[in-house]
């Protein structure tokens, strides 16, 4: 018992640390500065009083503006910034929905200013500086029935346009020609005439960003051009014909196979044969409740059959559908396998 007595109590000091012993009482003493004595012809370190903030002596009429610098906001896909950028510039580049560069911005800039309803003159020959009308700014007063809009002020701007010699990214810079205040005895600072150049120059980008959505969803719907049609392979036999090389033609079938709810049981890629397994797709509850329609189905029998292609004479391709004992389909049914075919590849974007 006096051993477990004596242990706990070690137990207890270990854990408490120095906690249990006085401390001297030279450790309490607050830290005073100490006075180093440097020899000559050294340098004299840096004292805490070096790094105290001076004291700066400001009137109470003096006002600080904390409002936050205007940014430009590059959100047009083909728009990009330069850092330490200082004036109210934005780069353009070309990609898939501009096209010709030049041309593109120049119309969006007509576009913008005719859509707000403000004149913009060309002052060049080349249609690379522009000056606006003058743009009112107005701000609201009162609520509801008793709302009404009182103009502030009116500004004019110059916007230029820099391509590089390759044509393939170009510059619009937004610049503040005039303005006037309706109050007479009032002036922007230099901070407010930055602001208004950049709010003009974001509003510009962002009737790039919008055309640039418009012509991406009409790329989308577009209906993909899709060169399949039924011939006949070089042994004369029914066969649906695709312009494209045979490699190509491989790779892309495996894409729709399961559009068409075909199983690949086997293949021979030296002769460009595969073996399929059809079964015919059912339109499930689910489909039904969702209003959805049925999965695309062959005009076939549930069994095996055989792909096999062959090279036409342009260098095309012949897609040959036989039964499993390797007899080829009759023509009409080959002719009917065309249009589930097409709105297959349509349907996951293959390329045949």
């Amino acid at each position: 018992m006096q051993k477990w007595a004596k242990g706990c109590v070690a137990i207890s000091v270990l854990l408490s640390g120095c906690a249990v012993f006085e401390k001297d009482a030279t450790e309490d003493r607050r830290a005073e500065q100490i006075n180093l004595k440097i020899p000559a012809g050294l340098a004299v370190p840096n004292q805490p009083s070096a790094y105290d903030i001076p004291q700066v002596q400001t009137s109470g009429a003096t006002q600080v503006d904390k409002k936050s610098p205007t940014l430009i906001l590059a959100t047009a896909t083909s728009s990009r910034l330069d850092e330490e950028e200082k004036q109210a510039r934005v780069w353009f580049e070309r990609n898939d929905y501009t096209g010709e560069l030049l041309p593109f911005v120049q119309n969006q800039l007509q576009a913008f200013f005719a859509s707000q309803e403000i004149g913009l003159t060309q002052t060049d020959e080349q249609g690379l500086v522009y000056q606006t009308d003058w743009i009112k700014r107005s701000k609201s007063s009162g609520f509801w029935l008793w709302k009404e809009e009182q103009a502030v002020d009116q500004l004019r701007y110059q916007i230029e346009l820099a391509p590089r010699p390759h044509g393939r990214a170009l510059s619009a810079t937004v610049t503040l020609l005039e303005h006037q205040f309706f109050d007479a005895g009032t002036a922007l600072n230099a901070q407010e005439a930055k602001a208004a150049e950049v709010n003009l120059l974001n509003r510009l980008i962002n009737q790039v960003a919008i055309t640039e959505v418009q012509i991406a969803r009409e790329l989308r719907q577009q209906v993909a051009a899709v060169s399949l049609e039924p011939g006949l392979d070089n042994a004369g036999n029914p066969a649906l014909l695709s312009t494209q090389p045979i490699d190509v033609t491989w790779s892309q079938l495996e894409v729709l196979f399961g559009e068409l709810n075909l199983t690949v049981t086997d293949f021979d890629r030296s002769v460009f044969t595969y073996f399929v397994s059809y079964t015919r797709p059912e339109r499930s509850i689910w489909r039904a409740v969702t209003f959805r329609d049925a999965p695309l189905g062959l005009p076939l029998d549930n069994g095996d059959y055989q792909l096999v292609l062959s090279r036409t004479a342009n260098n095309g391709t012949a897609i040959s559908w036989l039964n499993k004992n390797g007899e080829p389909l009759s023509p009409a049914q080959v002719t009917a396998l065309l249009d589930p075919v097409v709105a297959a590849i349509r349907a996951s974007g293959a390329e045949l």
